[in-house]
C-alpha cells in the first residue's frame, strides 16, 4: 500500500511542481524526513505540542522555498486537533490511522489513500479516531506567487479541547 501511495503523491508533487515553479529553491534539492526535527511551533498552545507535530521537509531550512511548504502531520492516539484556520491553500494526503476530518461544514472520514483540499482560511479540525499514530503528508502553496499567505494567519478558532489520556507520543516531550 505504501508503494501506491507513494505513486499517487509523486503524482500530486508532479502537478504541483508544474504551477510552482522550484526556480525559488535556494538550497539542498532532497532531504530525508529521519533528518528532520518536528517542527518547533511556536504558535501552537503546549497542551497541542504533546498530540499533534509537523515537519516542513521543503520550504523549511533544509529544502528552502517561498512559495510551497510540504511535510509530514502526526496526530497522537486520540488526539483531537481543534479547528484551525491559514491564509495558505492547504492538501492533505492520508498516509497512515482513520481520521475524523471536519473541512468547513464537511465532516467525513479520511483513511489511508483519502486526498483533501482546504480552501484558504477555512476552518479545519481533525480527530485521530484509532489506537496508533496518524500519518499523512501536507503542503501548502502561494497562490499566484502571494507568499503573504504562507506565514502569518494561523489561528486556532475553538476552545482548545480536553485530550485523552491515550492522546501522547510514545517519544512525547
Amino acid at each position: 500500500m505504501k508503494t501506491t501511495a507513494m505513486k499517487i503523491l509523486g503524482c500530486v508533487l508532479a502537478l504541483f511542481a508544474t504551477a510552482v515553479p522550484f526556480a525559488s529553491v535556494t538550497g539542498d534539492v532532497q532531504v530525508d524526513a529521519a533528518d528532520v526535527s518536528w517542527d518547533a511551533q511556536p504558535n501552537l498552545p503546549d497542551e497541542l505540542k504533546a498530540v499533534v507535530r509537523w515537519k516542513t521537509l521543503i520550504g523549511g531550512e533544509d529544502v528552502p522555498h517561498s512559495e510551497f511548504f510540504f511535510g509530514e502531520l502526526e496526530l497522537a492516539p486520540g488526539a483531537i486537533y481543534p479547528g484551525h484556520l491559514h491564509p495558505a491553500p492547504e492538501m492533505y494526503y492520508v498516509l497512515e490511522g482513520r481520521i475524523e476530518w471536519t473541512v468547513g461544514d464537511e465532516t467525513f472520514i479520511a483513511e489511508p489513500g483519502t486526498a483533501l483540499y482546504t480552501a484558504p482560511s477555512t476552518v479545519h479540525r481533525m480527530v485521530n479516531l484509532g489506537d496508533g499514530i496518524a500519518r499523512a503528508v501536507w503542503a501548502w502553496w502561494a497562490p499566484g506567487g502571494d507568499t503573504s499567505v504562507m506565514g502569518p494567519g494561523y489561528r486556532i478558532t475553538e476552545t482548545l479541547p480536553s485530550q485523552p489520556a491515550s492522546a501522547r507520543f510514545p517519544d512525547a516531550r
